[in-house]
């Protein structure tokens, strides 16, 4: 095996889960992962002694989080045949946690191995780059991650084939959007936009207030909502059942505005006051 892989493509290809095979290919006692060896069993709990990984802490991998993989690098295996160092989204080092990994990466021991994922090379440096094995993901076909959202996860057919359209063929976000609801939290958005109550438009802004963190996820599915009334108007697509009733062909001007509040929220603006302009703006539209 290489020293060190590089799993690269977009958020959600399944290069977590596999870089946690390769660790467990790595570590297990057999020739392929048993899943019931000591080190299995280990891995499977997060308690390996002879696994390190590094993921953000808050927006970024710190050169401090590097600095203790140096150490951890030092000693010899406790109980697996190697040492592995694990990088989740590691676009989010810092340049000068980048730096210290690229000596780091330049003379490991015989015994260490890196699993770097990222969403891009082009997101790194280049002699990261170069001093890895890269392993490209892509975007899996929607008839895949529907199959998959059915058998492993339960879903029941309509829902993970509209869960698959709308994740663009991610398996990670197909899943993000079933376990926060946020489909029907985009039906219940549109449902009160279509309504003459200001009341309840400051109740539903406030309401989503409260979802910061899932903001980028729904102002996307609500961008997509608007694309899709859009090209169903032109006779263009077939509109998925999931999403509200179409809604006029001029939807598409508020996709701009979409972003503006995005990047309002993201520069700290009051989130209830951003979340009601939408709300109205989309109310303007819907009841014309």
């Amino acid at each position: 095996m290489a020293q060190t892989y590089l799993l690269v493509g977009p958020e959600g290809t399944g290069k977590k889960t596999c870089a946690f095979l390769l660790v467990n290919y790595l570590f297990c006692s057999e020739s392929s992962p048993c899943h019931e060896c000591t080190n299995c069993q280990k891995l499977s709990r997060g308690v390996h002694p002879d696994l390190m990984v590094l993921d953000p802490q808050g927006e970024n991998i710190k050169i401090s989080q590097v600095r203790e993989a140096e150490n951890f690098m030092r000693f010899r295996p406790l109980e697996a045949p190697a040492k592995v160092i694990l990088i989740l989204s590691a676009e989010r080092l810092t340049p000068e946690a980048a730096n210290a990994l690229l000596k780091s990466l330049e003379e490991p021991p015989p015994y260490v191995h890196f699993i770097i994922t990222a969403v891009s090379t082009d997101t790194l440096l280049p002699t990261i780059v170069s001093r890895s094995q890269v392993v490209r993901f892509r975007a899996l076909p929607p008839e895949l991650v529907t199959k998959m959202l059915i058998e492993r996860f339960g879903r029941e057919p309509e829902e993970a084939q509209m869960l698959a359209l709308l994740s663009e063929g991610s398996l990670g976000r197909a899943l993000s959007f079933a376990e926060k609801g946020l489909l029907e939290e985009l039906n219940r958005v549109v449902s009160v936009a279509r309504m003459n109550d200001p009341a309840l438009k400051l109740k539903a802004a406030e309401g989503l207030a409260q979802r910061k963190k899932d903001l980028p996820e729904l102002i996307y599915l609500l961008k997509l909502w608007l694309w899709y009334s859009y090209l169903k108007a032109k006779g263009l697509s077939e509109y998925p059942r999931v999403f509200p009733e179409p809604a006029p062909a001029e939807a598409i001007k508020i996709i701009s505005f979409t972003d503006r509040i995005l990047e309002g929220l993201e520069r700290y603006a009051n989130p209830e006051l951003s979340l009601l302009a939408l709300i109205l703006e989309l109310s303007c539209l819907l009841q014309r």
